[in-house]
């Protein structure tokens, strides 16, 4: 999954190509400090019906619902519009680096697919004493 071209033209070529389980890896994006704290987990993957805050470029601090997810990287939000010089409106694309998740899709509970993810992720039953050092290993006596 790695690309290992340093021509711009290959890489973006690359990143088009993926499959969308390869994709799906890359498009994972920060989740905000309340629900890092109630899930335990700092990222997952970007889907259409989060919420989220823009957190750099024009539209800072502007917050709303993400339309669509493109293939170079990039999120539509419905919220963030620019307007033309014929009146019409239309939603750019804002990098998902630059966005935060404050709330996931609006159903009634969460699919199975993303709290699979969250189940692995999470943190919980480790204090910080015990992520800062690892595991301790036990040391077993050779009897000569």
């Amino acid at each position: 999954m790695r690309i290992e071209s340093k021509k711009p033209r290959k890489q973006r070529k690359a990143l088009f190509n993926y499959k969308n389980n390869q994709r799906s890896k890359l498009l994972s994006t920060r989740v905000a400090d309340f629900l890092r704290e109630e899930y335990g987990i700092k990222s997952l993957p970007l889907r259409v019906g989060d919420d989220v805050r823009i957190v750099k470029g024009e539209f800072k601090d502007f917050e709303g619902e993400v339309i669509e997810i493109t293939k170079n990287q990039r999120a539509k939000i419905k919220e963030a519009k620019f307007e033309k010089s014929d009146g019409t409106e239309f939603n750019p694309s804002i990098h998902i680096s630059n966005l935060v998740i404050t709330k996931f899709i609006k159903e009634k509970k969460m699919d199975p697919w993303r709290a699979s993810i969250i189940e692995r992720k999470a943190i919980f039953g480790f204090s910080k004493e015990d992520l800062l050092t690892g595991p301790k290993k036990q040391k077993e006596e050779v009897d000569k």
